[in-house]
């Protein structure tokens, strides 16, 4: 355990600070006594544990009490973190926990810090089982890194290698004190029943299981990071200027598709499609004729198509159309869609939306146009034509913003943001 915890933290500056994510479980306090216990031969380095009150145990103030008393033995710091987790589904809950966990930790991070949490051999391999009965692909077998960058420095696991058994034999040979989270044996919680049912089954045919499953973990990894250069390289010959190109995404195998736009969507922050919602991106979305306008949505995202380009957004908000506005120019005009700014001269405006039947005079061109007909020739997004602001001036259409100024009104010039 010392070698490769020494291997891991020598990677890093004597001037970053090592934080020890500190539950107060068993875990936690056999990395925090590791890390110590290293501490006493690199004295220059700065070692801080941190604890996080969920508030969702009745026992809770309790762990920060025992958390601080360990560390107070210990000679190490010690920050509690307060978190507010709104009380839902206990599945949900969970994952909420998780979330405002490692989000408040974040806030702790200084540029190049290292964050060492205390996920271990048998973690992983309950990752990676998880992973493969949801039917989840290398990305997700891959399940846990060993080293990640996180806020601005790096998540650290240094006992990812490391069974339960050794930490509980640790724990013992150093007579350590730690807190049981009660939650911990309930088996509603999906990967409580995994621990307490099948790992103790699978162990009893097989008891190297857990190091097994773990090493399906690292050959999941590799196959995940071969992926992701291949998706890297298609994603430089079918990116376009406003996603991908429909036509050079085409031209890929159809396992190239969905691998590059998994990638896509995974590089943006985007929760990754269903399988089946991807076969219907595929199908509805990239297939889909050259005039159409097809929209494949799921959770909070959605892909839609335009000409050649093919995009990916959050789910828009409804759009009121009918709503307008009263504007002098003086002040930025803020609206659901944006904020709008003039930089030209001042006028009493009128801002609205795209109602139908709006007709302009663009300077240099003879006649009116139907703004209909403009933004096809202007290449504007379906979605996106309903949102744009139009400036009136004594009723008559006076600046489409983003796209023209009519003619008359060539004084008036906005910034749309």
């Amino acid at each position: 355990m010392f070698d490769e915890l020494n291997n891991l933290l020598q990677k890093y500056p004597n001037h970053v600070t090592i934080w020890i994510a500190y539950s107060g479980g068993v875990d936690s306090h056999v990395l925090l006594h590791a890390v110590c216990e290293w501490r006493k031969q690199y004295l220059n380095r700065t070692i801080h544990a941190v604890h996080v009150h969920h508030g969702l145990q009745a026992d809770a103030d309790k762990w920060v009490t025992h958390c601080d008393q360990v560390c107070q033995a210990l000679q190490v710091g010690c920050t509690i973190l307060y978190v507010d987790i709104e009380k839902t589904a206990k599945q949900s809950m969970e994952a909420e926990a998780r979330k405002a966990r490692y989000n408040a930790l974040a806030t702790l991070m200084q540029a190049g810090d290292v964050l060492l949490t205390a996920q271990h051999q048998d973690d992983q391999a309950e990752t990676c089982l998880l992973q493969f009965l949801r039917g989840a692909g290398a990305r997700g077998l891959a399940a846990m890194p060993q080293i990640m960058p996180f806020s601005r420095g790096y998540l650290v696991r240094p006992l990812i290698s490391i069974s339960k058994q050794e930490i509980l034999d640790y724990a013992k040979e150093h007579q350590l004190r730690w807190v049981e989270d009660s939650t911990n044996l309930d088996e509603q919680f999906t990967r409580n029943f995994l621990r307490a049912r099948i790992m103790p089954l699978l162990k009893s045919r097989w008891p190297n299981v857990p190091e097994t499953i773990a090493r399906v973990a690292a050959h999941s990894a590799e196959t995940k990071n071969l992926l992701e250069d291949l998706a890297q390289t298609d994603l430089q010959q079918v990116k376009s200027e406003y996603g991908l190109s429909v036509q050079r995404l085409r031209a890929l195998s159809c396992a190239r598709q969905k691998n590059l736009l998994r990638y896509w969507f995974y590089q943006q922050d985007y929760l990754l499609p269903s399988t089946i919602k991807l076969q219907h991106i595929i199908n509805d979305v990239v297939m889909a004729r050259e005039d159409a306008t097809p929209c494949v949505q799921w959770s909070d995202v959605e892909v839609r198509r335009f000409g050649d380009d093919l995009y990916v957004m959050p789910v828009r908000d409804r759009h009121d159309v009918s709503v307008e506005y009263s504007w002098d120019g003086v002040e930025p005009l803020h609206v659901k869609t944006g904020v709008l700014i003039c930089q030209g001269a001042r006028r009493n405006m009128t801002v609205r939306f795209r109602r139908g039947g709006e007709v302009c005079r663009l300077r240099g061109r003879t006649g009116t146009h139907e703004l209909k007909k403009l933004f096809q020739e202007w290449q504007v997004p379906p979605w996106e034509r309903d949102r744009v602001p139009l400036i009136f001036v004594d009723g008559q259409l006076a600046a489409i913003v983003g796209c023209a100024v009519c003619e008359g009104y060539e004084e008036l010039s906005f910034q749309w943001t």
